[in-house]
């Protein structure tokens, strides 16, 4: 009996021991996007190899810590997307949210975070998310709506193209959109003859863009995205619209969808095309070995700042401290795939380059997916506000 008993509190030890034993330790990576929504063909899934290519660089583990990658739809509301957030971070432990893509979910997951032993970098637009709602170990991956405004409106006013109507998505980041692309139209010396507004759902455009020939205008700023621009790219081509179009949210993939002839006569700028060198077609050709089209610029930006955020793990040695690791980001420049670099400012913006660029005619096209030709590259620091003026409590003025 004491022998039976001696046994039993030996194999309850070794169950205590066990069950005791750390965890051991991995870099979890939670991403958070539109998996089903408007933007659900411009990245969500498709963003999803991108982020795994960028883990593969590092052979699945830096510093001998495994590499975890989790997904969820936040299905654009708040409330969904917060709740997945705050499962993650109580639950699963992760280091990197990302990349929200919404502004509305962005801004409620990024009060979550604030205090948060977590890394976040988002894809919203919204000027709020590296201003009053800026977060210690936030970034936003994106060039935000103040930054869009600056590449698309200043260098078509300045070609000419200085009398300006959009065509508006009627809530939050399209107001915004619109408002921050009219004040740089105005300081570039164009006007604004006139705006109207588009449900979410909307898919007559007509009234609208007759309203639009009829403004006077040369340009029309598309202040929407994803369907709502497809749609009214085609219907400007079938009633004849001959204003330029100018959309500030234009993916490879909305030109794939209506077709090239359907995009004649555009002008904007882009953070990555495909095409555009050596070094962006071979990224383009490695990713399509795991997806079935070259990858747009959310595919590409996803890539570059999951690499540069596990290079800085690697460097920091240790995933066990944010601030620690989004330090490093900011302090070394961060490579982008065509070749140049970005820098990660202490507000939370990236200050990178954009390229503006002309769509193709159907006869220039070189086969499928080849859509633009990059006219000129826009040099980052003039597509960010100076930091003196930042309502981020985080930037030190002094």
């Amino acid at each position: 009996m004491a022998k039976q008993n001696l046994k039993h509190a030996a194999s309850v030890l070794a169950l205590l021991a066990m069950t005791a034993a750390p965890a051991m330790a991995e870099i979890k990576i939670g991403y958070l996007s539109d998996l089903s929504g408007g933007t659900s063909m411009l990245t969500g899934e498709s963003s999803i190899p991108a982020i795994r290519m960028a883990i593969e660089d590092f052979g699945g583990a830096v510093n001998g810590e495994p590499v975890v990658l989790i997904t969820a739809d936040h299905l654009n509301k708040p409330d969904a997307g917060l709740a997945t957030a705050r499962e993650w971070v109580d639950t699963q432990n992760v280091d990197l949210m990302f990349s929200v893509d919404n502004s509305a979910v962005a801004l409620a997951v990024s009060s979550l975070l604030k205090d948060r032993n977590v890394s976040f970098f988002h894809g919203a637009s919204t000027t709020a998310l590296t201003g009053e709602s800026c977060g210690p170990n936030q970034m936003s991956m994106l060039i935000d709506n103040f930054g869009l405004a600056q590449a698309i409106s200043i260098p078509l006013v300045k070609s000419g193209n200085d009398k300006w109507f959009y065509l508006t998505i009627d809530y939050a980041f399209g107001h915004n959109l619109e408002s921050t692309s009219r004040a740089a139209t105005e300081a570039a010396g164009g006007t604004v003859t006139g705006a109207v507004r588009h449900s979410p759902t909307a898919t007559d455009f007509s009234a609208l863009l007759l309203e639009a020939q009829a403004s006077g205008a040369n340009t029309i700023g598309l202040a929407t995205f994803g369907a709502s621009q497809v749609a009214i790219a085609k219907q400007a081509q079938e009633f004849g619209v001959d204003q330029v179009l100018a959309p500030f949210f234009l993916g490879d993939t909305d030109i794939h969808a209506a077709g090239l002839d359907s995009f004649q006569n555009v002008r904007s700028a882009i953070q990555f095309y495909w095409n555009q060198n050596d070094a962006t077609r071979a990224f383009a050709e490695r990713y399509q070995q795991h997806y079935n089209r070259p990858p747009t610029f959310t595919n590409a930006m996803h890539y570059e700042f999951v690499r540069h955020y596990l290079q800085s793990i690697q460097d920091v040695g240790s995933s066990a401290d944010a601030l620690a690791i989004t330090r490093r980001m900011r302090e070394v420049p961060m490579p982008l795939i065509n070749g140049d670099t970005a820098v990660l400012r202490e507000d939370g913006r990236t200050v990178r380059p954009m390229y503006a660029y002309r769509t193709l005619t159907p006869d220039e096209s070189k086969g499928a997916w080849d859509y633009l030709e990059i006219l000129a590259t826009i040099p980052g620091d003039s597509l960010v506000p100076p930091l003196s003026e930042s309502t981020c409590a985080l930037v030190n003025k002094g």
